[in-house]
C-alpha cells in the first residue's frame, strides 16, 4: 500500500509512513494486485504431454493382440481355432496402433503449435467426453485450453520467446 500523503510504499502493518511521518491508518490506498495472466504455453506444453502419454496407454492393447497369437501359436500345437483367424487380429491390431499415432501426432503438433493439431486435438477431446472419469476431464481441460478466448488468442500466436526450444521455428 503505499502513503496518501507522499505515495510512499508502505507494509500492511505500518501506521505512520517512514518517509514523512503521516498517519495513514485513516485514508490508505492498496496498490493494485497484480493482474491475473495464466501461462497459456505451459497449458499448451501440458496438454500435448497428456496426448502423447495416453497415446502410449493407448497403444497397449494393439501390440498384445499383435504378440499375444503369435506367441500363442508357437506355444500350443495344434493352435486353438480363434487364432486362425489372423487377419482378424491384424485388423484389430492395426485399429489399435493406427489411433494412438494418431493422437501421439496431435501431441506433437500441439507442441509445434500447429493449426491442424488444435482442430484435431478439439475432435478427439470431444470423444474423450465420454470416456468418465479421465476422458472427460482431459476432454474439458483441452476444450478450456484450446477453445477459450484468451487460449485461443495464445494459441494463434504460437509460443513465447523464453519458451521456444532449440528445435521451433517462429511461424
Amino acid at each position: 500500500m503505499k502513503c496518501a500523503q507522499c505515495g510512499n510504499e508502505m507494509s500492511f502493518q505500518e501506521r505512520f509512513c517512514s518517509r514523512c511521518g503521516h498517519d495513514s491508518s485513516v485514508n490508505r490506498t492498496q496498490t493494485p494486485p497484480p493482474s491475473v495472466s495464466r501461462d497459456w504455453d505451459t497449458h499448451v506444453k501440458v496438454l500435448a504431454w497428456i496426448f502423447i502419454v495416453s497415446s502410449l496407454f493407448i497403444a497397449i492393447p494393439g501390440l498384445c493382440l499383435l504378440i499375444f497369437p503369435g506367441i500363442l501359436m508357437a506355444v500350443m500345437n495344434p493352435p486353438p481355432p480363434f487364432l486362425l483367424t489372423g487377419p482378424l487380429f491384424l485388423a484389430i491390431a492395426l485399429t489399435f496402433i493406427s489411433i494412438p499415432l494418431a493422437i501421439l501426432s496431435i501431441g506433437v503438433g500441439l507442441l509445434r503449435y500447429r493449426d491442424w493439431a488444435r482442430i484435431l486435438a478439439v475432435i478427439v477431446a470431444a470423444f474423450l467426453l465420454i470416456a468418465i472419469p479421465f476422458g472427460t476431464a482431459i476432454g474439458i481441460y483441452a476444450f478450456w485450453v484450446l477453445l477459450s478466448v484468451e487460449g485461443s488468442r495464445s494459441y494463434k500466436r504460437g509460443p513465447s520467446p523464453e519458451g521456444r526450444g532449440w528445435h521451433e521455428v517462429p511461424g
